[in-house]
């Protein structure tokens, strides 16, 4: 069609034709929704008639108003007049045969909603069950409408509602409107009263539980909004999904929940992108998954573990990077990724909650049982291949099969480099199946360890730090002893070195500028020292009980470690490239050498390292701890390791004398033991000590106190103080003379042993230290150079020789060395001082008052110890002190009598009320008759009385007749109660003693005594809190260790120590490094007691004192003589064949041997 030409247009100006103007639609106003009066106005309401669709609508918002009203505005004083109404209603729809069951209940409505699905009515079809949801949401809560509500649901479970919901759940993605009304209506069927309808729904699990749409629907996210409050307002078909699956996992019973899981398309929807929900739909599924699937017990492991599976654990994983948005919040005040974190710690380390099974640790799966043949040495025909016998030995280089595969692969998924929650998930996970580790690090073989200071190389190293800190699994993964194979070494070696730490790659990283990686390496190989020395004392045990498998074992082992670790060349380069300023770091670095000298010598040998020489730099810069406090404990804790690789080098020379130091190192270290403080480790001193002194025959081993101890002893002057530097010049010049010409002075002991008079074969026997001998040779030097120190000498031979002859020294030997120290003598003073010297042993000043004196120094108590000796307290000192019989009951009885005649006052403090207290104690009836009337006679008098403390006496006098009265006079009242009872008794009457706050409150706890509990609880309120004043302490542990001593008098009181643990707490108590000599004797005299009361049998079996004591004579002290006798004293009191039968015959092992001395020659075999 050809355009019209230009000039016949027609113009715009007055005759262009008018647009067509647009018409107003006129607008509809939504009708207003009715206000219910009346149930009968609520049924005419929704009464269907199928020609007026639109009003039904009406009807059903007007009826969701009504129950909005009722459900969200709980404040309304109207809401039980609503409440009426909506009753009305319901009854009017109810059957007249209340046991119909295929009634179907509010017809209108259904019929409503059968319509709209007839008629593809969208919006009608969204709000029947929309408006049903909320009805059933409505009146789940009162109990009065609950069978309203379940007639309502079996309604909704009838064949023509099912498919109208099956239509709605199935309709097409974009009508969300019609989706989601059917979930939640669902999901209020299903959760109602309970779960009461919840099976009959799952048998309807065609229409309700279809796979497909529920799979389909669980994806179906809105996009995501700013607005969190309007996404909990019109929350997305995923969530109306989430909460509908989620009720039935809480509902339903085993069997439907295990076929629910069992659809692997719902719970791979329900879990993927998990991190894009909102923190309130995470916690929820994550709280119902522990509690209605993790945590049920009728729920069988193999349906938990369809849902724990490595994807779905995967998934949860990634919570940890989640970002939660300012509007956000979880059910709980946790943040989301530490719910995950929970979640993830409690599925995946314990084996009943479904994503880990049980396994044996470091066995691989094949190899842990016993059902194997091995070839002995006794079987003469065949050859022993020890560990080449086990097919399986060498199998597990570089790849090892693992029972919690689903664990190992979620392992790998684990970023615990990057996140310190997923690090810490991962060391759980290693904790709880060690056979995980192996595992991780071979598959971890690409990753590059080379050191870099990057925040992967750092997250990294802490995680294999952590890793080698895990602790040793029990019977290495065995459940009740050790198998008869150990496991492959190439298993075990990466729970201590991980594959990443081979000896290259530690080499790099010791060789570092950066301190932070050198200092790293060094931690994590002490650590990893700590750990084999653990493994090998496991190895050790189970040779023992298995055979020398574990022998051959245990040395494979140790070569894999030595192939792994740096060699010594570096570790001393290190050493010797580390600043003294360095102070940590250099302590570090030496106990890394002295591992390497204890644990692995063939190592430590292969580099020459002059030990003596930084021992001697080590004592010299001892001077000045106290002047740079904040480095002492480093210094003190550098000098213990050079102390243990100088007791194991064989390059360490203690006779040589350094230009740095005054004396010899032996004498310097001496010297040391002598004024050590609380932090100077002692007794690793002492060991030292007399395995060189025993090695070198410097003095005698055969007295059961040692001669060391003899020694040290006289070294230490009376104040407490170390001897003068005289004494020690002397003392060091005597020594490296017997080191260097000992045959000489071995012939002059044997000429003296030759002219001592031998009247008895005891004196014959008796022997004498050897360096006695260098003593009487140069003895005369000192006096002829005669200077201002010959004094002190002087003092210092007469005291050591009173200390030989007190530790059990040949007396007419010792003579024969005064004499002969005498004869050089000139000045008379120095004449008399050794003429008295075996008198000086008898005073104040013998070894054990010393070593006791030693003891108060470390503890911090000499003040303490002051008081007690000034207030008369008794002393444990003396062994017949500490092992004397028991006491027995007065026969007089005279306290039933003389409180009479006496004031209250003069009667507690003359000692008559306790005499009273103990009566009820007596074996005889009438004493105890008339003791508790003579009781109740004093009870009177002191409330009538102007005694200033008469309510706390009146107060402990009436619990005491309270608790005897209870426990009836059939019975004599256990001896404790009534000790106790007397002692608490004097600390009542004096207020400013440091017991009296607790003992009074004490007293207000009630009426009467539990007697069983009394032990433990003083044992708790002395030694666990603390003092009501600050420097009272060991005042309250010696009245507790008193009264318990002097209550420990029948079986009855030992059983009741028994139950309460009392000697398991006291016996720790004694390793404390600050108690006392004074209280270890006391704690010793209750053991002793103990052994008078039948109780050596339950010492032994029950609380292990005879390993206890084997341990505390290996540590060495000044009461090894005690717990010797102690030791004997329990084999010969015990029930001899029930210990036997209990200890398999070892027991009498523990007393024949002087453990202290044992363990010091074993010393003295590594130093050589």
């Amino acid at each position: 069609m050809s355009k019209r030409p230009l000039g016949l247009r027609p113009s715009n100006e007055n005759n262009a034709p008018s647009k067509r103007r647009k018409l107003d639609l006129p607008v509809h106003q939504p009708a207003k929704l009715e206000e219910i009066h009346s149930g009968r106005q609520l049924q005419q309401l929704l009464r269907f008639q199928q020609s007026e669709g639109p009003q039904l609508k009406h009807a059903i918002q007007s009826f969701k108003a009504f129950l909005d009203s009722i459900l969200h505005q709980p404040d309304d004083p109207d809401i039980p007049k609503r409440q009426a109404i909506l009753k009305d209603y319901l009854e009017s729809q109810s059957p007249r045969d209340q046991e119909e069951q295929d009634h179907v209940y509010m017809t209108d409505v259904m019929q409503s909603w059968s319509y709209a699905s007839q008629s593809n009515n969208d919006s009608l079809l969204s709000a029947v069950p929309a408006v049903l949801a909320l009805l059933l949401k409505t009146i789940s809560p009162l109990i009065d409408f609950r069978g309203h509500g379940i007639r309502l649901c079996r309604t909704i479970l009838q064949t023509t509602q099912l498919r109208n919901i099956s239509r709605g759940l199935g309709a097409p993605k974009a009508k969300e409107h019609v989706i989601s009304p059917c979930l939640r209506l669902l999901s209020e069927v299903v959760s109602f009263d309970g779960g009461a309808l919840a099976k009959r729904l799952f048998s309807r699990r065609d229409s309700t539980l279809n796979s497909g749409d529920l799979t389909r629907n669980l994806r179906l996210r809105r996009a995501s909004s700013q607005d969190a409050a309007e996404d909990r307002r019109k929350p997305s078909v995923r969530y109306n999904a989430l909460r509908y699956i989620l009720a039935n996992l809480k509902y339903q019973d085993q069997v439907a929940k295990g076929e629910i899981l069992s659809q692997a398309n719902i719970v791979k929807a329900i879990f993927d992108d998990l991190k894009e929900d909102s923190p309130e739909i995470i916690a929820e599924i994550l709280s119902v998954s522990t509690k209605s699937i993790v945590l049920d017990k009728a729920l069988p492991r193999s349906s938990k573990s369809r849902l724990l599976n490595e994807r779905t654990l995967g998934r949860i994983a990634t919570l940890y990077s989640y970002e939660e948005s300012s509007g956000g919040s979880t059910i709980s005040d946790k943040s989301v990724d530490a719910l995950a974190h929970e979640f993830l710690l409690l599925v995946c380390t314990s084996p009943e909650m479904g994503a880990m099974v049980s396994q044996s640790g470091w066995y691989p799966p094949g190899t842990e049982s016993d059902n194997y043949e091995l070839s002995t040495e006794d079987e003469g025909d065949t050859i022993d291949l020890g560990l080449e016998s086990l097919d399986w030995f060498e199998k597990f280089r570089d790849k090892v099969p693992v029972r919690n595969t689903t664990l190992a692969a979620f392992a790998q998924t684990l970023r615990p480099f990057a996140n310190t929650l997923q690090a810490e998930l991962l060391l759980a996970m290693f904790k709880a199946a060690p056979e995980l580790v192996a595992d991780y690090y071979f598959k971890k073989k690409n990753f590059s360890f080379d050191p870099k200071l990057t925040a992967t190389w750092i997250g990294y190293s802490a995680l294999i730090f952590s890793t080698v800190q895990l602790p040793v699994p029990g019977f290495l993964g065995r459940r009740d002893t050790y198998a008869r194979a150990p496991p492959p070494e190439s298993i075990v070696i990466e729970s201590i070195l991980p594959q990443p730490m081979n000896q290259k790659t530690l080499t790099k990283c010791l060789n570092q500028k950066t301190e932070l990686i050198t200092f790293f390496t060094i931690r994590l190989m002490i650590v990893a020292f700590e750990k084999l020395k653990k493994v090998l004392a496991c190895y050790k045990t189970a040779s023992l009980q298995q055979g020398s498998l574990w022998e051959k074992s245990s040395t494979r082992l140790i070569s894999e470690f030595c192939r792994r670790c740096p060699t010594m060349k570096e570790i001393i380069t290190v050493y010797r490239t580390t600043s003294d300023r360095k102070s940590l770091q250099r302590e570090a670095i030496t106990r890394l050498l002295a591992d390497y000298h204890e644990v692995v010598p063939q190592i430590a040998l292969d580099e020459k390292f002059d030990v003596s020489a930084e021992l001697a730099s080590r004592l010299t810069q001892l001077e000045n701890i106290a002047a740079q406090p904040e480095d002492g404990a480093l210094s003190l804790l550098e000098l213990k390791h050079l102390l243990r690789i100088a007791q194991r080098s064989p390059s360490m020379r203690w006779w040589h004398k350094p230009e740095t130091l005054q004396y010899s190192p032996f004498t310097t270290v001496l010297k040391l033991s002598v004024y050590a403080s609380d932090t100077v480790p002692l007794e690793q001193i002492k060991v030292l000590l007399q395995s060189i002194v025993e090695e070198n025959g410097i003095l005698q081993q055969q007295t059961q106190i040692s001669a060391l101890d003899a020694l040290v002893s006289s070294l230490r002057t009376s104040e407490g103080k170390a001897a003068s530097q005289y004494v020690f010049g002397f003392l060091d010049n005597a020594v490296l003379r017997l080191v260097r010409k000992p045959i000489k002075y071995i012939d002059d002991l044997t000429s003296l042993e030759e002219s001592a008079p031998s009247s008895t074969s005891e004196c014959d026997s008796s022997p004498i230290s050897l360096l006695l001998m260098t003593l009487i040779e140069q003895w005369p030097f000192i006096v002829k150079v005669g200077n201002e120190g010959t004094q002190d000498v002087a003092l210092w031979l007469a005291t050591y020789l009173g200390r030989s002859a007190h530790i059990g020294e040949s007396i007419e030997k010792l003579q024969i060395v005064r004499d002969a120290l005498i004869s050089a003598a000139v000045d008379e003073y120095h004449v008399s001082i050794l003429s008295q010297a075996f008198q000086r042993s008898e005073t104040a000043n013998s070894p054990s008052a010393s070593n006791k004196q030693m003891g108060e120094e470390r503890s911090g108590v000499d003040s303490d110890k002051a008081e007690h000796n000034t207030a008369g307290h008794e002393s444990v000192d003396d062994l017949d002190d500490i092992f004397a019989t028991l006491p027995g009951e007065d026969e007089n009885h005279s306290g039933l009598t003389t409180w009479a005649r006496k004031d209250v006052q003069d009667a507690i403090e003359d000692g008559d009320v306790g005499n009273l207290i103990a009566c009820l104690c007596s074996e005889h009836l009438d004493i105890r008759k008339q003791g508790l009337t003579n009781l109740k006679k004093l009870l009177v008098k002191v409330e009538a009385s102007s005694y200033s403390e008469k309510q706390q006496i009146y107060l402990l006098l009436g619990e005491l007749i309270d608790t005897t009265e209870e426990h009836s006079l059939t019975q004599p009242l256990q001896p404790f109660v009534g000790v106790f009872a007397t002692r608490v008794l004097l600390v009542l009457k004096d207020p400013l003693n440091p017991l009296y706050g607790k003992l009074n409150r004490f007293l207000n706890k009630g009426p009467s005594w539990n007697v069983e509990k009394i032990p433990s609880y003083w044992v708790d309120k002395i030694l666990v809190h603390p003092p009501d004043n600050d420097d009272a302490h060991y005042r309250e542990v010696e009245w507790l260790l008193d009264t318990f001593a002097d209550g420990l008098r029948t079986a009855r009181d030992m059983e009741v120590y028994r139950i309460r643990n009392v000697f398991e707490r006291l016996l720790s108590l004694y390793s404390s490094p600050f108690l006392s000599t004074f209280h270890k004797k006391k704690i010793l005299a209750l053991a002793a007691r103990a052994t008078c009361v039948e109780g050596s049998t339950t010492l032994i079996t029950r609380s292990g004192v005879n390993s206890w004591i084997q341990a505390q004579l290996s540590l060495g002290g000044p009461c090894d003589v005690i717990l010797q006798r102690l030791a004997t004293r329990l084999l010969e009191t015990c029930d001899q064949r029930r210990v036997s039968e209990w200890s398999g015959g070892l027991l009498s092992k523990y007393v024949e041997v002087p453990w202290y001395l044992t363990h010091a020659r074993h010393g003295a075999t590594l130093l050589k």
